[in-house]
């Protein structure tokens, strides 16, 4: 009977490649003829498609389309992944990560369970329950590599990543990233996970927090989200020390902050629409405010309809002045799709770390791409959205926004001047004029709302989820805002209403 050995190479390949990527490691280790068989991109390449999951979002018609796609990126003279060991690494690593995406829960569990058992809520109190304990920096290096890769799966296609189970490991986090007691400065979330990675957090949070609420959660006795006191600062204009202002003042504090104000947005959407009751000071704030009866938004941006890539990422466009032109082919500036940073490639040797190759700045760049050309591009389509008076859980909504549809009236470089003349909600027809700024340092949007009688500012930033902000009193300007908007494409629901 033959022998595995005698089969020719294009099959064992074939088989090697049905495999996940530590069983094709541990078949390169028992024979010579097995390990050049397995040493290949192609090998790895395969178990990557064979392993990842079916796509859930819109992105890509097929996981076969998302491997070909990626397939510009890896291969190439002049790609980054060409530097290291190239192709075959890049795949490895690939391979190796959706092979653990089943454990992804359990690790993000295990790796946070030290902090998350530190602080406890107790009747809307946070309780140090012991010293909290720091992570080691292999610890703390999977942490964000996990956080890292979860944060890239939704941009593949794979929305589902950001789920309820890693929502609620998330805010179980949210005590100790949001302290405001001082044994636990260390562990804020400005002091703790640096570099990108508090938008990351951010961002991950939203997306498992935005398309369905928990149905494990007691609606009488629901989790209070707790980072709405620092995003209420932060819209107010307060700080709580010098750190946490430069935090705040920076663009990823800025960018997280919008984040955040989406994730509290939505949780009360579904909070309030699955009947949850507001607390009897959210009563009382609701009736001072006025709204007491007002309808919630229709709908949500929903996680597989969202735009992550824009469709110039399609075009193989390779004009000199293309911004993305470091896959496409006309230049090495950083890439825009989010894959592995070749340089942080290595040999797994430290345990654990079989997502560290995502901390690198690919995602960073696809993040700062992505917020950039949708604010370039506010003029196309419809937007809709809402507006809540606090961010309390219960907090009651104004009548969806409806009907905007901004049109550019004049451009300088990248400051352009809008109006939406056709707005409509709950306070009866509106129109929406001001100015943005789609630079690579700001991507803010600053409207003024004006109905026939009353005019509001709205000033926000743009994400790769909408546009989100505060709204102030016109004037002087008054650093409390009084309430907050949420803007995102019609197109992004799930019912389109004429």
């Amino acid at each position: 009977m033959p022998a595995l050995t005698d089969l020719p190479t294009e099959l064992l390949q074939l088989i090697a490649g049905g495999c996940p990527a530590p069983d094709i490691l541990a078949l390169s280790r028992t024979c010579r003829r097995l390990n050049k068989a397995c040493d290949s991109a192609a090998v790895f390449r395969l178990s990557f498609k064979t392993h990842l999951p079916e796509l859930t979002s819109s992105a890509f018609e097929s996981k076969t389309k998302l491997v070909r796609f990626m397939d510009n990126y890896v291969d190439g003279s002049n790609k980054p992944c060409q530097r290291n060991e190239g192709p075959k690494l890049t795949w490895l690593c690939l391979a190796v990560a959706v092979s653990r995406l089943p454990d992804t829960l359990p690790e993000l569990e295990r790796l946070t369970e030290p902090l998350t058992s530190s602080v406890k809520i107790r009747g809307g109190l946070r309780l140090l329950m012991r010293k909290p304990q720091q992570l080691d920096n292999d610890s703390k290096g999977s942490l964000q590599g996990l956080m890292a890769f979860l944060c890239t799966l939704p941009i593949w296609g794979y929305t589902i990543a950001c789920n309820s189970g890693v929502a609620a490991i998330l805010d179980d986090l949210c005590p100790v990233l949001f302290s405001q007691l001082p044994e636990l400065k260390s562990l804020r979330i400005d002091q703790f996970i640096g570099d990108e990675n508090p938008l990351q957090f951010a961002f991950c949070l939203a997306l498992s927090n935005l398309e369905t609420w928990r149905e494990s959660e007691d609606l009488r006795d629901p989790k209070r989200p707790v980072h709405h006191i620092l995003v209420k600062e932060n819209y107010d204009s307060n700080t709580r020390d010098p750190e946490y202002e430069k935090f705040q003042g920076s663009w990823i504090g800025k960018q997280t902050h919008a984040l955040l104000l989406a994730d509290l947005i939505a949780r009360n959407i579904h909070y309030v629409s699955k009947g949850g009751k507001p607390s009897i000071y959210v009563s009382f704030l609701n009736f001072e405010s006025g709204i007491l009866n007002t309808d919630i938004p229709t709908g949500l941006p929903n996680p597989k309809k969202i735009e992550f890539l824009s469709s110039w990422y399609f075009t193989g466009d390779r004009g000199k002045n293309v911004e993305h032109g470091a896959w496409a082919g006309a230049a090495t500036i950083r890439p825009r799709f989010p894959l592995l940073t070749p340089n942080l490639i290595t040999p797994l040797g430290k345990k654990g770390r079989f997502f560290y190759p995502f901390t690198g700045d690919g995602w960073w760049s696809w993040y700062t791409t992505r917020v950039r050309d949708l604010a370039r591009r506010l003029d196309e389509g419809e937007w809709y959205g809402t507006y809540m008076h606090t961010l309390l859980l219960g907090s009651r909504f104004g009548q969806p926004m409806e009907g905007i549809r901004f049109r550019k009236t004049s451009e300088d470089g990248d400051i352009y001047l809008i109006e939406a003349p056709d707005g409509v909600d709950g306070g009866g027809a509106f129109t929406l004029r001001g100015r943005v700024n789609s630079s690579a340092a700001a991507c803010t949007v600053d409207l003024q709302k004006k109905y026939d009688s009353v005019t509001i500012d709205c000033l926000g930033l743009v994400t790769p989820l909408g546009i989100c902000g505060g709204c102030y009193v016109p004037g002087p300007r008054s650093s409390r805002a009084v309430g907050y908007f949420w803007l995102w494409k019609r197109e992004w629901m799930n019912n389109m209403v004429n």
